[in-house]
């Protein structure tokens, strides 16, 4: 969903960034006030004033949804959950935790916080709004209000009952609370939030089809999200209960197709990469112990005579970019912290600080349809 990302940086730890959707929904904002909003507020006014203040606001409106964000991951990082990072997009935001909440309280606690802080930050422009009346110009004065307005609706509509919204985490804590059981609160929470999304998927097509109010097509597509983001976090939340006690060396494949570090490129695509079926490789030193990954396209910078002379160990990508994990590290603990792009990356698994084995995409992704299947790898 977010692999258009545009990073913006990062705040107290937490990464942030904006998916591309969200240009073209600051577009559509912008283009709705100064067509429309503004011009009845403040009329008379040449139109690039409406302009300048639509994207002003429409900015300062992304920046209430981040806010909105900060409030669940500031919440969650109180509370010893940890955030990798929160990213905007087209329908608002999302903070990705690293971990679940430990008790229905925590819960609760994240899940409110951003509701109330669009209710903090809607009434605030609200009271500013009235305020400034007859003091700044009657654009800044309907710009004030329409921040209110729509954040104040913000909190309203993440506040209905069904996952994946505030609302929807309001009631897993309240039935993880009532029952002692998360795994039937998750699914209570989604079943929630799909019957909440065919709801607006319905009233949406009434809106286009008996009011030929085209806004409908807009509720329809959120409802559409709803269902499907609904049914994928149950999903998520199976598969994370499926693998929970898996170590990492179950899915690895031992034995791999290693790239000796102290090897020439030359020597390496001679001897090794030409007649292996592979395009990835650990690099081994020569006491066995994992330095990185080398894939074949990280060879490609490199001329006929830099191959001579470049050693595998000197061009393969090390730590940081690569995870190197001991075998018993929990499977789910990859599935939140490292990432894997088919074909380029791996998961190095050591046992004795040696290469056991590796992970690739297509191991994990394998492992986790067979939890969706309700099946369970064994080795």
């Amino acid at each position: 969903m977010f692999r258009g990302t545009v990073p913006l940086g990062h705040l107290g730890g937490v990464r942030l960034g904006a998916h591309w959707s969200v240009a073209v929904v600051v577009g559509l904002i912008a283009y709705l006030l100064a067509s429309s909003i503004l011009p009845a507020a403040a009329p008379g006014l040449a139109s690039g004033w409406y302009w300048v203040a639509g994207v002003l606001t429409a900015a300062c409106f992304m920046a209430s949804l981040l806010a909105h964000e900060l409030s669940h991951a500031v919440t969650a990082r109180h509370h010893g959950v940890p955030v990798a990072g929160i990213t905007l997009w087209m329908l608002g935001g999302a903070a990705e935790l690293e971990g679940e909440p430990p008790d229905p309280r925590t819960d609760f606690l994240i899940a409110a916080a951003g509701p109330a802080s669009s209710l903090l930050i809607g009434g605030v422009c609200w009271a500013a709004a009235a305020a400034s009346s007859g003091v700044f110009p009657p654009i800044v004065v309907g710009s004030l209000l329409w921040l209110g307005l729509s954040n104040i609706a913000l909190a309203v509509f993440n506040l209905l009952p069904g996952a994946p919204l505030d609302g929807g985490r309001l009631v897993r804590a309240a039935v993880w609370k009532r029952t002692g059981d998360r795994r039937r609160a998750v699914g209570a929470a989604a079943k929630a939030g799909q019957v909440l999304g065919t709801l607006l998927v319905v009233a949406g097509f009434t809106e286009v089809l008996l009011l030929a109010q085209f806004t409908g097509l807009w509720l329809a597509l959120i409802g559409w999200f709803l269902i499907g983001a609904a049914a994928a976090e149950r999903a998520h939340a199976n598969v994370r209960e499926q693998l929970a006690d898996m170590p990492v060396r179950a899915i690895m494949s031992p034995d791999p197709v290693i790239a000796p570090g102290w090897l020439t490129v030359e020597a390496f695509l001679e001897r090794i990469a030409f007649s292996a079926r592979h395009r990835t490789f650990p690099v081994v030193s020569f006491e066995g112990a994992p330095i990185g990954v080398l894939s074949l396209s990280d060879l490609a910078r490199l001329t006929p005579e830099q191959q001579l002379t470049t050693r595998v160990s000197d061009v393969c990508r090390t730590p940081p970019r690569v995870a190197i994990v001991p075998a018993s590290t929990p499977l789910t603990d990859i599935l939140t912290h490292h990432p894997l792009r088919p074909g380029a990356d791996l998961l190095l698994v050591t046992d004795n600080a040696t290469l056991a084995g590796v992970v690739s995409a297509q191991d994990v992704t394998r492992t986790v349809e067979l939890a969706m299947l309700h099946h369970r790898e064994r080795r």
